[in-house]
């Protein structure tokens, strides 16, 4: 995709699971005053209208079908975006475990990924975002002025995870999050569409020892002088 010399930034943060990429991404789509872009959340609204029509995950042509028949809504808000279909809020929906963990599983394939490919290119056309994920730099915005790669050990990244999920009421080990993460960045790295990969010309951190003050630091000295 031909870089358009009006657009506005655009810096892309990939990395694995559990990094910190989504909250660094968001502190700087704030500090910057850009919108905050997160493919997760296109591939767990695929994931969750898959799952609502009790779809077979593993079939494209008929996941290729479900999407085409059930366009997705897509709303500014203030340093981000809201998703619809048929005008229901998807927000709360999206972070449910089950969908969380479908929307790994459907990410694997073509046509749900060029589906998320398409929503992500149209809404960077003008630029002004901050766009996270695990192939934002490398396939999605390869023109991006700023790409960071963010990693962290596993340990760290699950620990993290469990932290979270235990903040949401969800009663699972420690232990267990761990072999879900090493599970995920397996099928990440190893998927024939589009995998896990550091960006030609990223910048890559890691945040194992970083807390997200001076993560932020760190990358809005890289993009400030694109702002």
């Amino acid at each position: 995709m031909a870089t358009d010399p009006g657009r506005r930034v655009i810096v892309t943060v990939d990395g694995p699971a559990g990094s910190g990429k989504s909250t660094l991404a968001k502190r700087l789509a704030r500090r910057a005053d850009l919108q905050y872009l997160e493919s997760g959340a296109f591939y767990r609204a695929a994931a969750w209208l898959a799952t609502r029509a009790e779809a077979d995950l593993t079939d494209p042509e008929w996941l290729a079908a479900l999407l085409a028949a059930n366009p997705l809504q897509v709303k500014p808000k203030k340093h981000g975006f809201y998703l619809a279909v048929a005008g229901r809020d998807l927000t709360q929906d999206l972070r449910l475990p089950q969908i969380s963990h479908n929307a790994s599983v459907v990410a694997q394939l073509r046509p749900v990924r060029q589906w998320v490919l398409s929503h992500l290119r149209a809404l960077g056309a003008t630029g002004g975002l901050v766009a996270e994920g695990r192939d934002m730099g490398s396939r999605v915005f390869p023109e991006a002025e700023v790409k960071i790669y963010l990693d962290a050990s596993l340990a760290e990244r699950a620990h993290r995870r469990w932290l979270e999920l235990q903040a949401q009421g969800n009663d699972i080990s420690e232990d267990q999050v761990r072999r879900d993460l090493a599970q995920r960045d397996r099928r990440d790295q190893e998927r024939q569409e589009d995998p896990l990969l550091v960006p030609e010309g990223a910048h890559v951190l890691d945040s194992t020892r970083s807390d997200p003050e001076q993560m932020e630091e760190i990358c809005f000295r890289l993009i400030q002088p694109y702002l």
